[in-house]
């Protein structure tokens, strides 16, 4: 990459300080707006059913479309988007009746023979974990954290949404909060499983035994997560690729992240378990709380914000070392209806969505200059880049693939 153009680009994404809390809820507020938006045309037109071409479209346009339009060119007007995508619901509720859902679904008419039966429906251990405010939550927060990590790179996006340098708040770290939590409702069911199954065989209930026999899966699961952080490391060095040092140091990035929370989650339960009264609230509360008195009591603030990078491995990286800490606090969060369909295939196909969204983000980059794009320029090429995204989870649904980590 042109030295000049590198530099640029890592001065463009450097030393920000993040807007007003309440603008980024606001802008937040339009991926649930469009969500009641298909909700209302569904329960109450069946527009999604069947999904062809139409739907699919329209679902792309509400779920996907509007999202990157609230981080682009309504940024400045959250309120008159929510506005614009709420106003139709009002009238299609008053003008229309709610299609009772046994004609719109057989699942649902076969749930209901069943209970009237006093049969309960058939399920797998699946089954109680999912849940349809989840799938959507999931899949809006994924599409949205793809959006912003390519919309970056564009002055369409303003600087207040990027990541801040020290202090403050934006979107984008927003959206990589939300991201580990999502990470952690779903690291919670094995767990839930887990103490299920223990509390019916009490042999199997003995703490040191179930950190044994849970940690090795853990940690190989989390291997093609530190494969990809490893693939992601030296493909940005070998190419020379413009980043962000101070994100999360010289070698860290996201993927090591990720990959080192579903050991930390089986430790934690462990620990919940030796711990007499302890609980995953109490757990992050004191993980959280120490973590703070030890960066307001301690040197380590400005070891992790002002100190010069020495020659070690911690200090290359103390951004994404110690940003851990807090991450972990979110992990351990436990917790069918009518659901986007491409909204359930981002959820279900989380990893390589955003796996293909970083690659296609690096192609772009390095494939034009970013900084001097026009508006129009800009937005055509974040929805082609949406497309590509979206159409890697579709079209992995559509042939049954599932890459399980």
């Amino acid at each position: 990459m042109d030295q000049t153009l590198k530099s640029r680009k890592e001065e463009f994404v450097s030393n920000l300080s993040g807007g007003d809390i309440s603008e980024i809820n606001l802008v937040t507020l339009v991926g649930p707006a469009a969500i009641i938006l298909w909700s209302a045309l569904q329960s109450r037109q069946s527009f999604f059913r069947p999904y062809g071409p139409k739907a699919m479209v329209t679902d792309f346009l509400l779920n996907v479309g509007m999202p990157l339009m609230a981080m682009t060119a309504y940024s400045s007007a959250p309120v008159l988007l929510v506005a614009l995508l709420l106003t139709p619901v009002f009238f299609i509720t008053i003008t229309t009746h709610l299609i009772p859902q046994s004609k719109t679904k057989s699942a649902s008419l076969k749930q209901k023979t069943s209970a009237q039966k006093g049969t309960p429906p058939p399920a797998t251990d699946d089954a109680p974990m999912h849940r349809p405010f989840l799938t959507m939550y999931r899949g809006s927060m994924m599409i949205q954290t793809c959006l912003a990590i390519l919309a970056v790179d564009f002055r369409v996006f303003p600087r207040r949404f990027a990541k801040v340098e020290t202090w403050g708040t934006s979107l984008m770290d927003l959206g990589v909060g939300s991201f580990v939590f999502s990470a952690g409702v779903v690291s919670a069911r094995s767990l839930l499983k887990s103490k299920s199954k223990s509390n019916s065989d009490p042999q199997q209930s003995h703490t040191s035994s179930s950190l044994l026999r849970h940690l090795p899966p853990s940690l190989l699961h989390s291997l093609p997560l530190l494969l990809l952080g490893v693939i992601r490391l030296l493909s940005v060095k070998g190419v020379d690729y413009a980043e962000h040092v101070t994100e999360y140091g010289v070698h860290w990035n996201f993927f090591f992240t990720l990959a080192f929370l579903g050991p930390f989650v089986e430790l934690f339960d462990a620990l919940t378990s030796y711990i007499p009264m302890m609980s995953y609230e109490l757990l992050a509360l004191i993980l959280s709380v120490s973590y703070q008195i030890l960066l307001d009591s301690t040197p380590l603030t400005r070891y992790i914000l002002l100190s010069p990078r020495g020659p070690d491995l911690l200090s290359k990286n103390r951004e994404g070392v110690f940003s851990f800490a807090g991450q972990t606090t979110n992990a351990p969060t436990p917790e069918p209806s009518q659901v986007s369909p491409l909204l359930h295939a981002l959820n279900a196909h989380a990893l390589p969505t955003f796996l293909a969204a970083n690659l296609l983000t690096g192609l772009v980059n390095l494939s034009m200059n970013t900084l001097d794009a026009g508006f129009l320029g800009s937005m055509g090429v974040l929805v082609g880049y949406a497309v590509g995204v979206v159409g890697v989870a579709a079209g992995m649904e559509r042939r049954g693939w599932k890459v399980t980590i």
